[in-house]
């Protein structure tokens, strides 16, 4: 082809001192040796060119050193593809790493078959971690994936990482400087390259560490999604207009639930162009058979949280440090008390005889099912706290969460109004009385066992404590995610459990154990993460034995000990 190199990669830099070498070492240790590394530094203010300058130094034939004024992640690398040599182009991140054999073995696959670009899958790892998870970077159904298949996902994900591109490609189109500018660029390359192959293989090793774009909680910048979807629906190769409008539909239901707190921006953008996705014939068929929902018409949880109070008691510590946590953790949400002023104590037979026999918590339990049938919201129990932020839990139609592996619990729930189930669960009530004729109280047939019932045999949940979504949108969450606080950093939001319905056993004061004894009971805790946990865990063990440095250490040695008896 006349080209100098066989392979350019181009490194953007900024402000990455700490990573620089792992990555800088991993590319000049390739066994590909016509490659030219291009390191584009993008107006770093730390230590990062002196790095660079040492390996530009020690490796005149393969670093090449640029700098310019800060302009972003997209600015970079189009500006390191004004001195790109290579018949093939890639970019590696400047906090990544790449396998050793990578660029090799992805050029000689790209030429034995003639492919413009090359894709490969990905090691995702935790910053300070050495051990990750396999991410595939082709996710479609065709074993043998054609152009129409990559575009068709081309956006689940859309790294510009781990791929190998044909040169003439990127006279296409460049990089936007916006945020998500992979999004914008990668999708419009793939739709014009002649042939496209997988490699399956993890060579790229991709860190996910705080600040990066994909782990940062909210900012308005995420709003550029959106321009990336434009760019590449008006872009695109027209061969494929049908599979990159799906794509994009796909995209955006991924970042609703991705980034929650702008879930109703991207709804409008669906809504403003709701000829262009629901006359597209591949969306028809996905809502059509359950596997996408209808954006158009689809609505989010109110931003509201009721809360009750009955009866002459008076809130106490617990109650005020729950309140504070709602306004910290649902910023811009009502808070709406409900009590004796706003609610009918003689709307039905049941509530009044509750109120009469001073059970202030079974008045509640009708009236928190009315109100967020009338209005929508969440409900939560006076102690309830929330510990991280809830606007994931207001893209579901309808929310519950288990107690236990046998019983959905009452003490948080959300709706959007007029829900299906909640009138359902509310009609329970319409002839039921709380005060049987001996004149004892039937107690027995709780909030909790009514939602149970129902939710097993109208909408056949599976109970076993586990996540998963029903009909109806109806969405059923662990107990360490909305019932107690686990420290497997999935809590949402904790039941402190001062439960004045609670009928005390002998040496059980709370029903907090009978929770925690239920989680933690089966195999390896019930915790799915954790048997997950202990297989990275074994696998670095086995590592570090074949390892020429291996010092086994007590700790360690009884970690390894304790695993085996966990096979």
């Amino acid at each position: 082809m006349g080209r100098k190199y066989k392979v350019s990669v181009i490194v953007p830099v900024y402000n990455v001192e700490k990573y620089l070498k792992k990555c800088l070492d991993s590319l000049v240790n390739q066994t590909l040796k016509s490659i030219q590394i291009i390191v584009v530094n993008d107006g770093s203010r730390d230590n990062s060119q002196e790095i660079i300058d040492q390996y530009a130094k020690q490796y005149p034939d393969k670093i090449f050193s640029y700098t310019k004024e800060n302009g972003g992640l997209g600015d970079a690398r189009n500006y390191g593809l004004n001195y790109a040599e290579g018949e093939f182009i890639s970019f590696v991140d400047s906090d990544d790493w790449v396998d050793e054999k990578m660029f090799e073995q992805m050029y000689n696959y790209a030429v034995q078959y003639q492919f413009q670009i090359v894709v490969s899958d990905m090691y995702c790892i935790n910053d300070g971690w050495t051990l990750g998870t396999v991410a595939k970077e082709y996710r479609g159904q065709n074993p043998n994936p054609e152009i129409r298949d990559f575009v068709l996902n081309c956006l689940d994900p859309a790294h510009a990482c781990g791929k190998l591109y044909f040169y003439q490609l990127f006279n296409i189109q460049k990089f936007p400087q916006i945020w998500y500018e992979d999004m914008a660029t990668i999708p419009v390359i793939m739709s014009y390259a002649e042939s496209i192959g997988y490699l399956q293989m993890p060579f790229y090793y991709y860190r996910q560490r705080a600040g990066s774009i994909t782990q940062m909680n909210s900012d308005s910048r995420t709003l550029q999604v959106m321009q990336a979807w434009d760019n590449i629906i008006e872009n695109v190769n027209k061969l494929y207009s049908k599979e990159v409008v799906a794509a994009v539909y796909h995209s955006v239901e991924a970042f609703i639930s991705f980034k929650p707190e702008y879930a109703e921006n991207f709804l409008q953008y669906i809504r403003d162009r709701k000829d262009l996705f629901l006359k597209n014939d591949l969306v028809k068929e996905r809502i059509s058979k359950g596997i996408q929902e209808n954006l158009v018409t689809k609505k989010l949880i109110p931003k509201k949280i009721h809360y009750f109070w009955f009866g002459p008691g008076k809130k106490n510590d617990l109650f005020y440090k729950c309140y504070e946590s709602w306004k910290k953790y649902a910023p811009g949400f009502e808070i709406i008390e409900w009590n004796e002023s706003n609610c009918d104590i003689n709307e039905c037979s049941y509530v009044k005889e509750a109120y009469e026999a001073k059970k202030w918590a079974f008045v509640s339990d009708y009236f928190r099912i009315k109100k967020l049938y009338e209005y929508g919201g969440i409900y939560a129990d006076t102690d309830t706290e929330f510990v991280s932020n809830i606007m994931p839990l207001i893209i579901n139609n309808t929310f519950f969460a288990f107690e236990t592996r046998k019983q959905i619990h009452a003490g948080i729930f959300g709706s959007i109004p007029k829900a299906s189930i909640l009138k359902e669960w509310l009609d329970t009530y319409k002839n039921d009385h709380l005060l049987q004729p001996d004149g004892s109280l039937n107690t027995a047939n709780t909030i909790v066992k009514r939602l149970t019932r129902i939710l097993k045999t109208n909408y056949h949940v599976c109970l076993n404590g586990q996540k998963q979504k029903v009909k109806d949108g109806i969405m059923l969450y662990q107990p360490n995610e909305l019932t107690l606080d686990m420290y497997d950093g999935k809590c949402i939001a904790q039941h402190h459990y001062e439960a004045t319905w609670w009928d005390v056993k002998v040496g059980n004061t709370s029903y907090k154990q009978e929770v925690l004894r239920d989680y933690f009971k089966n195999d390896s805790f019930g915790n799915e993460d954790l048997k997950e946990e202990v297989g990275r865990l074994r696998l670095e063990i086995e590592q570090l034995k074949t390892s020429t440095s291996w010092k086994i250490t007590k700790p360690v040695r009884w970690l390894g000990d304790w695993l085996k008896k966990s096979r």
